[in-house]
């Protein structure tokens, strides 16, 4: 194994994350080597030796990998944004329109405490998708002006941020519907997959956004 091909199984194994996102990172680390290995074969010194000085000159392993890790972690965070910016307003549309198949009168009417319970949890919905979008935003101005793993770190706070408010939200619907009368869940088949739809959505989103924390 040539010296090029032993530093890019070392990075390969230092990172985790998507492995399309790790493989554009390896060929752009690849394409560097060769062209700075071809440059000192160019400038006189053998194939092994032109290696050995293009590895050096890339960088210790370790510190290379922090930084690309830092780079997996934030193409995560941000797909993970876009899949919460795009899910959780369309969920509260379909909810919204999975209203009107009920029967809502034969349930009664609420109490004023569950109105403003509902409205908190409408409030906190609505957030996130917001915070999400500063995330991304954080993440363009960030990525221009600050390193990697500073930009990485912006932008997995705004995410957990972001999924901690949609948590919140199914949570207080849940809860204060479940403490009120659980039937209004699914008071229509509409409203019976709309409710499950979003837990499930809620799941995946803390699922994604904790998998990373914990191969960082």
């Amino acid at each position: 194994m040539n010296a090029i091909d032993g530093y890019l199984g070392d990075l390969d194994a230092r990172l985790h994350g998507p492995s399309s996102a790790k493989t554009d990172l390896l060929t752009e680390a690849r394409d560097g080597l060769t062209d700075a290995a071809e440059a000192y074969r160019a400038g006189g010194f053998d194939e092994a030796e032109a290696e050995r000085r293009a590895v050096a000159d890339f960088g210790p392993a370790d510190l290379i990998a922090r930084d690309y890790q830092a780079e997996l972690g934030l193409r995560r965070d941000i797909r993970v944004l876009w899949e919460l910016i795009v899910g959780v307003p369309l969920l509260i549309l379909g909810w919204d329109f999975a209203r009107g198949f009920g029967d809502w009168s034969r349930l009664g009417a609420p109490p004023s405490w569950y109105h403003r319970a509902i409205g908190a949890a409408d409030t906190l919905a609505a957030l996130s998708p917001v915070v999400a979008v500063a995330g991304l935003l954080a993440a363009r101005l960030l990525s221009r002006r600050a390193t990697g793993p500073v930009a990485a770190r912006a932008v997995s706070w705004s995410l957990a941020g972001a999924v901690g408010l949609n948590l919140l939200a199914v949570a207080t619907y849940g809860g204060a519907t479940g403490f009120l009368e659980p039937a209004r869940l699914i008071v229509s088949v509409p409203c019976a997959v709309l409710s499950a739809t979003w837990i499930l959505f809620s799941m995946r989103l803390t699922v994604a956004a904790r998998s990373w924390r914990t191969t960082a």
